[in-house]
């Protein structure tokens, strides 16, 4: 049982690691691999699961402004609906990006006609709801909220200070 078990967790720390090695390599690789024609395809099927990964990292680690402190992180969970309202929203993004990348994909192979041209817009189209989740983490409410919040507990705290 505990082979087992120690098999599964090794099999997906594995897939976990070409996966981030594939998100960290792909997005720069890709204007080489799409003027082959087998790179093209491999570029085709991997980079929506690779931009739903940096649509999830970029609109997390913006939106919730970590690198000012805990505080704003855990206000922003706050204003996202607490922890299982912020990860299932997260959830639903990067399944969001991973759709809408294969959508942008698809509409650059139908709607405009091969050429090198074409070629070069598959990558942006591709990362494009990546772009989209980015600005949207930025230029969206909940940065607002989140101040809201901690102006709200700064304003608690120095209420309960006790006078000297």
């Amino acid at each position: 049982m505990l082979k087992w078990l120690l098999s599964f967790v090794l099999q997906r720390l594995l897939i976990l690691l070409v996966l981030v090695v594939a998100s960290a390599i792909l997005p720069l690789a890709s204007f080489w691999l799409v003027l082959d024609p087998l790179g093209g395809q491999l570029f085709f099927w991997l980079s929506p699961w690779t931009c739903a990964v940096w649509a999830v990292l970029v609109s997390v680690l913006i939106g919730s402004r970590f690198w000012l402190g805990r505080e704003y992180v855990l206000a922003w969970r706050a204003a996202r609906g607490g922890y299982v309202m912020s990860s299932l929203k997260s959830t639903a993004l990067m399944f969001l990006a991973l759709l809408a990348s294969y959508a942008f994909e698809f509409a650059v192979i139908l709607l405009l006609p091969r050429s090198p041209t074409s070629l070069r817009l598959l990558p942006l189209a591709a990362y494009a709801p990546a772009g989209i989740a980015a600005l949207w983490s930025v230029s969206g409410g909940t940065w607002s909220r989140t101040d809201r919040i901690i102006e709200g507990r700064r304003l608690a705290d120095s209420m309960n200070e006790e006078p000297e």
